[in-house]
């Protein structure tokens, strides 16, 4: 059974689903298109800013303030839910799985570290382990500090909080597969009753940006691999100039 602070309505758990789904799939792929990029180095930094971008236009709603955060030189987003009083933050489930592996080494708090201790510290898991020495970190003792300085812009900031979301999710290739929100305790456990799968809100649709072509060509030796617009990403190119082959390549090409 969910929890009270975990049930958030419906349409608000679609338009976060969507802004992921968007953000890891064609979002992503439009980008890479557009800009012909020939290497894929920067995507995976590049879907968080997508993904923060939907998040921002689909969320600052009357029942949600979107407000951006910092840890260290990384930039991020915090949802604050005014009906549960929950904050959610956004994390893959690979990364979650280091924390939780790794979480002894640390010698600082991660964010997910800090938020689960400050708001989560009287939830408990199925399957509590009793340690005889528990962990702790450094900067434990600046634990308020550090929370309110990660909420400095939202209103009110720590005081208006019950409890920390965490919504993790995984992808293959550039389709969201699985989604789930969770609550953890401190010791990175999921807390009893703290789990809701959002997979089910998972459109399931093909991609509207690129799909593949039938050049007879390889499409590693063209510049999009083989990829082409739909109408609506062609839209938002905003009339960029389009390379368009030498005459003789295209005499080749007929």
């Amino acid at each position: 059974m969910l929890t009270l602070e975990m049930r958030f309505p419906s349409d608000l758990i679609l338009k976060i689903v969507r802004c992921v789904e968007d953000a890891v799939g064609d979002d992503i792929l439009a980008d890479i298109q557009l800009n012909d990029l020939q290497t894929r180095n920067s995507v995976p930094a590049r879907i968080w800013d997508l993904l923060n971008t939907n998040l921002l236009k689909a969320l600052e709603t009357e029942n949600c303030t979107v407000v951006r955060a910092h840890r260290g030189p990384w930039q991020m987003l915090v949802i604050y839910e005014k009906t549960t009083h929950c904050i959610i933050t956004f994390m893959r489930e690979k990364r979650f799985a280091d924390l939780c592996r790794l979480q002894k080494r640390r010698r600082r708090m991660h964010y997910v570290d800090m938020l689960a201790k400050y708001f989560n510290d009287d939830l408990q898991s199925d399957q509590q382990q009793i340690s005889f020495y528990p962990h702790s970190f450094s900067d434990e003792n600046r634990l308020a500090e550090l929370v309110q300085d990660l909420l400095h812009e939202l209103e009110g900031g720590s005081g208006v909080v019950h409890n920390h979301v965490l919504v993790l999710f995984e992808t293959a290739g550039y389709q969201l597969s699985h989604i789930r929100a969770v609550m953890v305790t401190p010791s990175l456990e999921i807390a009893e009753g703290c789990e809701q799968n959002w997979t089910e809100f998972i459109t399931a649709k093909e991609s509207i940006v690129v799909s593949r072509t039938n050049d007879y060509e390889e499409p590693k030796n063209q510049p999009t691999h083989g990829l082409s617009l739909s109408q609506k990403a062609i839209a938002r190119k905003k009339n960029k100039p389009q390379i368009r082959k030498p005459q003789e390549e295209q005499d080749k090409s007929e």
